[in-house]
């Protein structure tokens, strides 16, 4: 038994340095701590110099993600239905596939058109777009596009597709052993600077796009991109419902056009294998051409510069500490990076399990940009902060609209979008 009880406590201390050595321990301390807002200073929004509004309209909620278009001024949402988002998130172990939402469409405002308390609001039509297997559904998580020459806009679309019986066409019952059928798809619009409609250019299915959860676009011809997956290439559960956040199994890939690409290289490959903490909103910089890619549970930006062939050096060129649980990163006209955070990030599941109740849930946005001084460090700063959970969304993505310095926040599974105008 003495014997017994030693080999055991070897194990356990080999494990437990084991998980030491693999930066476990770090991920643990600080998602803990921003889990429970340790630190966090809770304002309300009448602390900054903004007014904010609640825009509800059905073509607006569950907007997880937003895009805008500075030449067509046109903002672009990836909607949805809220009580269908979290039946079927495959990213984080939830496979009721017969659940899901059947409405997933990509909303448009037409942001200097006014319309009572909102804009000019229109749902863009797919037309000829298959969906799975023909069912002509888009089931859109992430976005990010880009302005073509002649006035028209490409957006690149993540579509969480469950996956079917190849013999029938089927939806599979038991969707946890193929962790679903996520795809990559690029749009073109109909109707230039009033979009109408969207036409489908291309499907982006490879292994390497495992549990997408936003793209970043190159923005040049190839309809190249980099995707993010916040929960690495796992199958299993309870390995993706939990442990991959802590054991850093998240990962980029960069994928080109095959249709296009003409050197015999694949259509996707490794940028960034393995080792980040549930990476989230990545977002390319054209300002500085850098790629950054936040870390919902560490609560930082990685920087990183992308080699011509789309791979990023092993070496980060910078890592901004922002503190907070960080989701979709956008940038803005200037080369700004704005940053919806969650200000204490417990408080998200009460809204997730009743997207539809008045929970007082804190939402922030976060403005990162190269500080002007000698040192050449980095300027994180709260713009904005709506503590006590008054107007704001669970925001899982803002927007800033260099123009009119006008916020728009949106949420994975809100019934809202919120639109705050500096005073």
């Amino acid at each position: 038994m003495g014997a017994l009880t030693s080999f055991s406590l070897g194990v356990l201390a080999v494990v437990l340095a084991s998980l030491y050595q693999s930066n476990v321990h770090t991920v643990l301390y600080t998602g803990t701590r921003l889990f429970f807002g340790v630190g966090h200073t809770l304002e309300p929004l009448s602390a900054f110099p903004y007014k904010c509004r609640r825009i509800e309209d059905e073509r607006l909620q569950a907007c997880e993600d937003m895009w805008l278009s500075e030449g067509t001024r046109q903002l672009f949402l990836a909607c949805s239905e809220p009580n269908g988002r979290m039946q079927w998130a495959p990213n984080v172990a939830e496979y009721n596939a017969s659940g899901r939402s059947l409405t997933g469409h990509v909303t448009v405002l037409n942001i200097d058109e006014p319309e009572g308390a909102g804009f000019t609001t229109r749902v863009l039509e797919t037309p000829g777009y298959s969906g799975t297997h023909g069912d002509g559904v888009l089931n859109v998580l992430g976005m990010s596009g880009s302005d073509d020459p002649d006035a028209g806009v490409r957006l690149w679309l993540i579509d969480v597709k469950p996956s079917v019986d190849p013999a029938t066409g089927r939806v599979l019952e038991d969707q946890s052993a193929s962790g679903g059928n996520q795809t990559v798809e690029v749009f073109r619009t109909i109707g230039g600077r009033k979009a109408t409609g969207l036409e489908h250019l291309e499907t982006f299915s490879h292994p390497l796009i495992m549990t997408p959860n936003r793209v970043a676009a190159v923005g040049d011809e190839t309809n190249a991109f980099w995707v993010v997956n916040d929960h690495g290439h796992s199958k299993n559960q309870w390995v993706r419902g939990i442990l991959a956040f802590f054991f850093s199994q998240g990962s980029v890939a960069h994928c080109t056009s095959s249709n296009i690409d003409s050197d015999s290289r694949p259509d996707c490959h490794a940028a960034i294998p393995s080792g980040l903490a549930f990476p989230n909103g990545l977002v390319r910089n054209r300002h500085d051409g850098r790629l950054y890619v936040p870390s919902s549970l560490l609560g930082t930006v990685d920087i990183y510069e992308p080699a011509r062939n789309g791979s990023l050096r092993h070496v980060k060129a910078d890592t901004v500490d922002v503190g907070y649980s960080i989701d979709n990163l956008m940038v803005d006209r200037d080369g700004d990076v704005w940053a919806p955070v969650f200000p204490v990030a417990k408080d998200i599941g009460a809204v997730l399990n009743d997207p539809f109740g008045e929970h007082g849930v804190a939402a922030a946005a976060m403005r990162i940009r190269k500080g002007k001084g000698p040192d050449g460090g980095w300027e994180v700063e709260k713009v904005l902060e709506d503590g006590l959970g008054e107007v704001l969304p669970m925001s899982t993505s803002v927007v800033h609209d260099a123009a009119t310095g006008r916020l728009f926040f949106s949420g994975v599974v809100s019934p809202f979008i919120a639109v705050c105008d500096r005073e």
